[in-house]
C-alpha cells in the first residue's frame, strides 16, 4: 500500500528534534493542550490557527448566456442535428440564489444527469455552463436529459454545491417530470459533492454516479498540499512554515527548495540531477499521490516544475478563506513512506513539522462546508482518475476504495486509471464510456470493467490503464508508454 496515514490514530503531542537551517516566515504556532504526535520522538504539534468564518455577497450571472471573462458569451440554445434541426429543448433560470440550465432530448428516455462543476476560485460570480468532454451531446444523443448548477457560493463549498444539486432535482421534477433515474457525473470539487450527495438523506434519490477526478478523499487533499511544501522543507533545510505570503515563498523559499533537491525549474517529464534528498522527495511524493504507477517519474517532473502544489498553500488557501474556522490539513499522525537520515543522526518522520487542522475546522456532519466523505453508499459508481494529477492526486481513488470497503460496499464501486498527468486530463470517449457503463450497471446489471487501485504490483504494472484509455498522443500522454494493440 502506498498510503501513509490512519485517518482513526488519534492526534497526539510531544516533544521533538528542531528543524535546522534557513527560515523564513513568521514564529512557530501554539501547540494544542490536548493532542500529541504519534510517535514521542516526532517534532511538537503546532495547531492551525483559528480564523475567521464570513459569507460574501454572490453575483449571479445569467444562465441564458456562456459566462466568457466576466462577460455574456454564446446563448444557451438547443442542440441540433447534421440538418440544423432542434434535437432538445432547453429551460435555465434562477433558484435561491443558483443559476441553472437544463435540456431534454426530443426523444427523452425519462433520466437525467446532473452535472457537478469544479472548483471556480473565490471570484464572487456564480455561473453555470454546460458538461465538459462534449457529454452536453453524449447525454441528449443517448436520450438524457441533463441539469446543471453553478451553486450558490464559489470557494471550495461542498454544501453549496450539494444543496444546490438536491434543490436543482426539484426543480426539474416541477418543469420537466419527475425522472426515472436520477445519475451524477461531474469533475474534481464536484468528485467531492457528488461523495457528499450519495450519502445524504435528504428526500432526494440517486441511481449511480460517475466521478471523475474527485476529490474522494475528502481532507486527504488539503493533507497532501501539506506534506509536499513540509517534505520539501525538511528535505532541503529550509524552515518556512508557517507559510508566508506567496511573493516571498516563490522569490526566496521554492528556489532554495529546487537548489537543495536538484528538483526542475520547468514543468518537464525528462530531468536529471536529483540530490539524494530529492530523490527521497521524489520517492515520498510518488508514495503519497498513488504508489510505484507508470509515469510516476514524469508526473513529478511535471508538477514540480509547475511550483503548482507550492502555490496552494498560500493563496486562500485552496479555497477555504471565510469557509471553515482555520486550515484543514494535518500531518500529525503521519508516518511518512520513504524515511531518510541525515548527517545529525535525525530522521525524516522527526524532523518534519507536525502541524493540527484547526479547532473545530474538520466535522463529520454532512452539512458543513467541507464534509467527510465515509464512502456510505448504496448505488453503483463507476469513478475514474488521471494517473500523475497532482492538483487531485490519484490517491484519492485508493482512499475513497479503502472507505467504501470498510463499510463493505466494494461491490458498488469500480474504478477506472487514465494514462494521463494531467488534471481531469479526459478525451470525449473516456468520459462518455464512463457515463455509459455506469448506464449499463444500473439498468441491466452489466458491471463494467475496473482496476485495482489497492494493489501495488496491479497499480506498478506498465499497462495499467491502457483498457480505459484513448490510444490518442496528446497533452501529457506522451509521459507514457503506448500501450499495446489489443
Amino acid at each position: 500500500m502506498s498510503l501513509h496515514r490512519n485517518r482513526l490514530v488519534p492526534l497526539a503531542l510531544a516533544a521533538g528534534v528542531g528543524l535546522g537551517g534557513f527560515t523564513i516566515g513568521g514564529p512557530a504556532l501554539a501547540a494544542p493542550a490536548d493532542q500529541q504526535s504519534a510517535d514521542p520522538e516526532w517534532q511538537p504539534v503546532q495547531q492551525s490557527p483559528k480564523e475567521r468564518v464570513y459569507n460574501l455577497r454572490w453575483t449571479v450571472a445569467d444562465p441564458q448566456f456562456d459566462y466568457v471573462n466576466g462577460q455574456a458569451g454564446a446563448e444557451f440554445v438547443p442542440l441540433t442535428d447534421e440538418a440544423g434541426n432542434p434535437i432538445s429543448k432547453v429551460l435555465y433560470g434562477i433558484d435561491r440564489g443558483s443559476a441553472y440550465r437544463i435540456e431534454v432530448p426530443m426523444d427523452w428516455n425519462g433520466d437525467v444527469v446532473f452535472w457537478e462543476h469544479g472548483y471556480r476560485g473565490t471570484g464572487t460570480t456564480v455561473y453555470v455552463s454546460d458538461p465538459s468532454y462534449d457529454l452536453r451531446r453524449t447525454y441528449i444523443e443517448n436520450g438524457f436529459a441533463w441539469a446543471a448548477s453553478s451553486y450558490g457560493e464559489n470557494r471550495y463549498d461542498i454544501e453549496a454545491g450539494a444543496l444546490a444539486t438536491e434543490r436543482l432535482a426539484k426543480v426539474f421534477d416541477a418543469r420537466v417530470g419527475k425522472a426515472d433515474q436520477r445519475y451524477l457525473q461531474g469533475v474534481s470539487m464536484g468528485g467531492h459533492v457528488i461523495g457528499t450527495l450519495l450519502e445524504r438523506d435528504r428526500g432526494i434519490e440517486w441511481d449511480g454516479a460517475a466521478p471523475m477526478c474527485g476529490v474522494m478523499g475528502d481532507y486527504e487533499l488539503y493533507d497532501f498540499f501539506l506534506d509536499y511544501n513540509l517534505l520539501a522543507q525538511t528535505l532541503s533545510g529550509v524552515d518556512a512554515y508557517p507559510f508566508p505570503s506567496q511573493a516571498e515563498y516563490f522569490s526566496q523559499a521554492v528556489p532554495q527548495f529546487k537548489a537543495a533537491l536538484g528538483t526542475p525549474t520547468t514543468p518537464t517529464p525528462v530531468y536529471s540531477g536529483l540530490t539524494e534528498e530529492g530523490e527521497v522527495f521524489r520517492d515520498n511524493i510518488t508514495a503519497i499521490t498513488g504508489g510505484e504507477r507508470p509515469g510516476d517519474d514524469e508526473a513529478f517532473g511535471y508538477w514540480e516544475g509547475q511550483n503548482f502544489v507550492y502555490g496552494v498553500v498560500t493563496t486562500e488557501p485552496g479555497g477555504l478563506d471565510g469557509l471553515t474556522p482555520g486550515a484543514l490539513w494535518s500531518n500529525v499522525d503521519t508516518d511518512y513512506p520513504i524515511d531518510h537520515t541525515f548527517e545529525d543522526g535525525g530522521t525524516l518522520d522527526q524532523r518534519i513539522e507536525r502541524v493540527a487542522p484547526a479547532p473545530k475546522s474538520r466535522s463529520t456532519y454532512l452539512s458543513v462546508p467541507v464534509p467527510a466523505i465515509t464512502g456510505d453508499i448504496d448505488v453503483p459508481v463507476l469513478s475514474s482518475h488521471t494517473l500523475g494529477d497532482y492538483y487531485v492526486p490519484f490517491s484519492m481513488e485508493q482512499y475513497y476504495a479503502l472507505d467504501v470497503a470498510a463499510q463493505g460496499n466494494a461491490e458498488l464501486l469500480v474504478q477506472r486509471p487514465i494514462r494521463a498527468a494531467g488534471h481531469c486530463e479526459y478525451t470525449p470517449e473516456e468520459a462518455a464510456a464512463q457515463f455509459l457503463d455506469l448506464v449499463d450497471w444500473v439498468e441491466n446489471g452489466m458491471k463494467p470493467a475496473g482496476a485495482s487501485v489497492l494493489d501495488p504490483e496491479v497499480v506498478a504494472d506498465p499497462n495499467y490503464g491502457c483498457e480505459f484509455t484513448t490510444p490518442v498522443r496528446t497533452g501529457t500522454r506522451v509521459f507514457y508508454e503506448e500501450c499495446p494493440t489489443p
